[in-house]
């Protein structure tokens, strides 16, 4: 039996009530595109359930392998010192869970193809 697979979208947080109903879509979205994993939207502020909280949740679940996607597109303070932070003091919290850290999204290889057809070139 495989072991169960999270994977957290990780965005900054809004008070904004459009932007974190966006954020739940898109998770849902994802969901659907991966039935064989879960998938949990979070946030690093002003907005729940943050990263530790989404961790915990996934872990409640039987998920045995979390990774976490900042959904960031350069690696500033967030992406460097803060995000590591809070996973390491969760794999500490759940030291028999395997958890692992993407790179931020704008890192990703196809990041400039998805740029290029977003603003309107590229098929």
């Amino acid at each position: 039996m495989k072991p169960l697979k999270a994977l957290i979208i990780l965005g900054h947080g809004s008070k904004a009530p459009e932007a974190l109903e966006e954020m739940r879509d898109l998770a849902a979205k994802l969901q659907a595109t991966m039935p064989d994993a879960t998938v949990i939207p979070s946030f690093l502020s002003l907005s729940n359930p943050s990263l530790p909280e989404a961790i915990d949740q996934a872990a409640q679940a039987g998920s045995e392998e979390i990774h976490v996607l900042p959904l960031f597109f350069f690696s500033g303070k967030h992406v460097l010192e803060d995000i590591p932070r809070l996973i390491a003091a969760a794999q500490a919290k759940h030291p028999g869970m395997k958890l692992v850290l993407r790179e931020a999204a704008g890192r990703h290889p196809d990041f400039l193809a998805f740029l290029a057809q977003a603003g309107g070139f590229g098929g």
